[in-house]
């Protein structure tokens, strides 16, 4: 089990390495550069608000199904009998709910473009996403790895070519065009890329099974709910709240695009730990599943941890490399959100164990304590200090969180839990004094950088992971 999961982890790291980085540092980077902040600040903040009420499209069915699939591949693949008319049937009460706040809120004029393609977008990729729990489910995360770049593939090269040879002026109604086209390719490429036995579905409206499955859901469907609400509310709450809200939500759109990089990476980890935490719970194998959580700690926190360290000691001038307004007010932002970041990886290893072990109930009331200080922070914060005001509502949160999963795993198994975080602490203290040592001595942030990257991976080699880590990443 170690040696599948290491093995698929590094091809998954691979593609993205290959594919992600190109798609945000160079598409979103240069949308950004080229139509401002303002500009970029409006899609940011219609994106946010059409996702916020995602939870209608999902209801939990993803996980769930992932799991189910996990456990008996044969009653999961049935399962989608009824999961795909339910899709369809939230997809038009999706386009309900959100055209109606958006009327009570008062959106007017350009805000209703994006509204209207960006929800038709987050239907597209509710359907994809439940292609993909069919995947993961039967463990294929090689494909599962290939189907989650396609968009981000197709996207690169359309956007890359109206940025950079394209003589038209580029518009950032554009990008949500064409992430429509992108996500339509992806869903055929994942129905062709799932094995031919487990793609026969039929399509039955049973409304008493709808039903039932919507029962079996609905502690999932909360779950999305409240980790969407402290993940999406900062952008919309800048746009509202914020003296300039348009120009905010830009501003901490550019400080969050490195925490969205790493997220990308670490939400297809935690799809590949929830169905291996699910067979290992189901088959009662303790041991492995112990190991696996110390490992997916291993592999996912440590580094994080390593790299938020870095960032900080060096905000602004990640932010300067990549932008080219707004670049003091993101690093400000950003060094807050680094943090934020190493929060969120510990809850995709630690949250993904609770959810695949059942424990929603105790997960739901972790993450609306979240939301509700989250939601406190912004309105206390946002209109006197902007996007550096959501950054440290989002770092306390998420830390409240975090804290609270931890503890809740800690409680629930039997497990030598924290020999994982020794090792990163040694790390992060480490590399925080390198970065000390290295502020001190008068050299160019190139050079100064370059050291901290070595110094990160020597420590993340030697003392971050276990000799039998290294060796299960090497295929047999």
């Amino acid at each position: 089990m170690k040696r599948n999961f290491s093995v698929n982890l590094l091809f998954l790291v691979v593609l993205n390495l290959l594919i992600k980085p190109i798609y945000v540092f160079g598409i979103e980077v240069g949308i950004q550069n080229t139509v401002g902040p303002a500009e970029y600040g409006l899609y940011y903040a219609m994106f946010n608000f059409t996702f916020l009420f995602n939870v209608v499209l999902d209801m939990g069915i993803n996980n769930f199904q992932k799991i189910k699939v996990a456990e008996d591949n044969l009653m999961g693949i049935r399962n989608m009998t009824t999961l795909l008319p339910l899709k369809a049937v939230l997809s038009l009460l999706y386009f309900a709910v959100t055209i109606g706040a958006a009327l009570i809120i008062g959106f007017e004029g350009r805000y209703w473009f994006f509204i209207v393609v960006l929800m038709f977008n987050h239907v597209l990729s509710a359907f994809l996403l439940l292609l993909r729990a069919n995947i993961s489910g039967l463990q294929l995360f090689f494909r599962d790895s290939i189907v989650s770049v396609i968009d981000r593939g197709i996207l690169i090269l359309a956007i890359g070519y109206l940025l950079w040879f394209s003589h038209l002026p580029f518009h950032i109604e554009y990008l949500a065009i064409l992430q429509t086209a992108a996500y339509i390719i992806a869903i055929i490429t994942a129905l062709l890329i799932t094995p031919a036995a487990s793609r026969s579905f039929s399509f039955q409206l049973d409304i008493g099974k709808m039903r039932s499955m919507i029962r079996a859901t609905w502690p999932y469907a909360l779950l999305i709910l409240l980790m969407t609400a402290y993940n999406k509310l900062d952008g919309v709450m800048l746009e509202r709240l914020a003296q300039d809200g348009l120009v905010e939500a830009g501003i901490y759109a550019q400080a969050y695009r490195i925490i969205d990089a790493g997220n990308s990476f670490a939400f297809l980890y935690a799809g590949m730990l929830l169905p291996i935490f699910s067979r290992l719970i189901s088959t009662n194998k303790s041991d492995d599943l112990r190991n696996m959580i110390d490992q997916g700690a291993r592999f996912l926190v440590i580094p994080a941890g390593l790299a938020s360290v870095l960032m900080v000691y060096k905000a602004e001038w990640f932010m300067d490399l990549l932008y080219t307004s707004s670049v003091v007010e993101s690093a400000n932002a950003f060094q807050w959100l680094m943090g934020s970041f190493l929060f969120i990886c510990m809850g995709y290893v630690f949250g993904t164990y609770l959810t695949a072990s059942n424990q929603l109930a105790a997960m739901n009331w972790i993450a609306f304590a979240a939301v509700i200080v989250n939601i406190t922070l912004n309105v206390a914060l946002i209109p006197n200090l902007g996007a550096h005001g959501a950054a440290l509502a989002s770092f306390s949160s998420l830390l409240i969180m975090a804290l609270a999963q931890i503890v809740l795993v800690y409680r629930s198994v039997s497990i030598r839990l924290f020999q994982w975080f020794w090792r990163g602490l040694v790390c992060w203290i480490s590399l925080a004094i390198t970065g000390y040592a290295i502020n001190q001595v008068n050299l160019s942030d190139l050079s100064a950088i370059g050291l901290l990257i070595a110094a990160a991976i020597v420590l993340y080699v030697l003392i971050g992971l276990k000799r039998s880590d290294l060796k299960t990443a090497i295929p047999s």
